[in-house]
């Protein structure tokens, strides 16, 4: 694969640091080397963007023609889907089939929706009597960075940079220095698409010298994190040395509930999707399957069963269901859980491997059982397909051990009974709750997570109030003195 540069103020320009070797997940080779921005090229990034700001030309630009080059991004995208997609799977191990058919399309997709989001962004009048004309005007919030994981690369990258700039602002990404080859092709293409100059800057580099340069620019108005809460709550104790806008979407530990008069071939496909799709390397899957008692046996066997016919193995073979994580360190880490939880409850491990891996980060599904709801397991974000199984009785006790985290990014209930759906969905704490389904996300719902789950919306319309800040203009109508002055 061809090499790849970072793209600062209109250049594609190469790392002044030690580059970073990208490792394949799937057979632990190093694949490419990519730049490190040193310290001095993140400010550059962000004087880049700074200056391209303040310029008025993109934040004054027509919102329809910012929109126009949106389009023109997400042909690109369309077009170079399966580079893109090659990209992603090399560098982070998911399946090339799933990176392909959801992750492109859905890049493709929230390109778009924004692309005509850019003119129908509007403000409001206030009336407040026939002597002031009042009005609100949203403008951009000015200089954003997007830091984004490696879980979903290239979709979380769109996700934050297509609403930052159809809102008007200027943006510097920083991918995950575990999986940045499609970012550093985004910024390639960004150019491609006509963007102005310093309208869009891609920089790749470590967490710790990278990342926190730009985070602690003083230059920098706004920052979008997606990650662990840990990295969250440092990047937001760096911004409030500078009263800077964050959005944080963070951590999470899904409790997918099962009631007894679900429909159970729908919620046992979807168990299976939301604990492995991905490796379970997503934040909103359900790690936490909630069984009713009355079902819990036949569900669980049939669970396992279905479990074992799951492919772990090879990225790149249309038939793997699961690949390997993305790193070492993540393999090391779920290691430690499911040894932890092997030590104190009964596991199952299931799934096939494909024969002849002889390297590689894999792990086959576990389910955990007999877990009760305040083990680490079962409070402890773990990213790794690795499911506990909790029980309860009845509604009351559902509601209170889905609440018992500190997170509060999704649940999922599964009933027959739309009555219990809405009343339950009215007790849990959470930013997302599935009623009959699991893991649905489109451009169009806000993505905002509660408590340790993170702040602020990142997708949907609500995205207006993290990319803009309001203007209150307010118009005195009435050429009479104020009567306190008057003397």
């Amino acid at each position: 694969m061809p090499s790849l540069q970072m793209t600062i103020d209109g250049k594609s320009v190469d790392g002044r640091d030690a580059p970073i070797d990208v490792i394949n997940p799937a057979d632990e080779d190093c694949i490419a080397q990519v730049p490190h921005a040193s310290s001095a090229q993140a400010a550059q990034a962000v004087d880049a963007a700074r200056r391209a700001f303040d310029s008025g030309l993109w934040r004054r630009m027509q919102p329809a023609e910012r929109g126009k080059l949106l389009y023109n991004l997400a042909d690109l995208i369309e077009q170079r889907a399966d580079e893109l997609a090659l990209l992603d799977t090399k560098d982070m191990g998911k399946p090339y089939v799933h990176a392909r058919q959801h992750d492109l399309p859905t890049a493709v997709d929230f390109t778009r929706f924004y692309a005509g989001f850019a003119d129908k962004i509007r403000g409001s009048q206030v009336p407040v009597g026939p002597d002031k004309h009042v009005y609100l005007v949203r403008e951009p919030v000015g200089v954003v960075v997007g830091i984004v994981p490696w879980n979903f690369p290239l979709v979380v990258a769109i996700q934050k940079l297509a609403p930052a700039l159809a809102c008007g602002n200027t943006f510097v990404l920083k991918p995950a220095e575990q999986s940045p080859r499609s970012a550093l092709r985004l910024g390639e293409l960004c150019l491609e698409a006509g963007f102005p100059p310093g309208v869009v800057n891609v920089v790749s580099g470590l967490g710790e010298t990278t990342g926190a340069a730009l985070v602690a620019d003083p230059r920098v108005d706004k920052i979008s994190f997606t990650g662990s809460t840990v990295v969250g709550k440092i990047i937001m104790r760096a911004a409030a040395e500078q009263i800077k806008k964050v959005t944080l979407e963070l951590g999470g530990k899904t409790a997918n509930i099962i009631f007894d008069d679900a429909d159970v071939e729908a919620a046992l496909a979807s168990t299976i999707l939301t604990s492995c799709y991905n490796s379970r390397q997503i934040c909103t899957s359900g790690s936490r399957l909630l069984l009713s008692r009355r079902l819990r046996d036949s569900y669980l066997e049939t669970l396992k069963d279905r479990l074992n016919r799951l492919v772990v193995g090879d990225p790149m073979q249309p038939e793997t269901k699961l690949g390997p994580l993305v790193s070492r360190d993540q393999f090391e880490q779920v290691n430690r859980y499911l040894e932890l939880g092997r030590s104190e409850f009964d596991s199952i491990e299931c799934g096939r491997r494909q024969a002849g891996l002889s390297k590689g980060f894999y792990v086959n599904p576990t389910l955990l059982t007999g877990v009760p709801p305040n083990a680490r397991v079962a409070q402890e974000e773990i990213f790794g397909p690795v499911l506990s199984v909790i029980d309860f009785d009845d509604e009351g006790q559902a509601v209170e051990i889905a609440n018992a985290t500190s997170y509060g990014l999704a649940t999922a209930l599964w009933t027959r009974d739309l009555s219990r759906a809405h009343r339950l969905a009215a007790q849990f704490d959470s930013g997302f709750v599935w009623i009959n389904c699991n893991n649905y996300w489109v451009a169009s719902i806000p993505y905002e997570g509660h408590r340790q789950s993170g702040v602020g919306a990142d997708i949907g319309l609500e995205v207006a109030d993290s990319y803009t800040k309001l203007k209150s203009v307010i118009v005195n109508l009435d050429d009479q003195p104020h009567p306190w002055a008057t003397l």
